[in-house]
């Protein structure tokens, strides 16, 4: 983050523009933490569903006993 020198309301309102003309999601680094964001979810659902199905597994060997 460098400092900006702003000496004018011309200066200040040229800044406010640039900023608001800015795109996070352009952004390599957002994009890294949305496809790291993406994955932890998909692992995340896949764990559960691998553990609903082991679970389900077990209560229907134990209900054999």
């Amino acid at each position: 983050m460098t400092a900006t020198q702003l000496k004018s309301v011309v200066d200040l309102h040229k800044y406010a523009q640039d900023v608001a003309a800015r795109r996070p999601e352009r952004d390599p680094a957002v994009q890294k933490l949305h496809k790291a964001k993406q994955m932890v979810w998909l692992s995340l659902l896949t764990s559960m569903f691998l553990f609903y199905y082991l679970l389900d597994k077990m209560s229907e060997a134990l209900a054999l006993l």
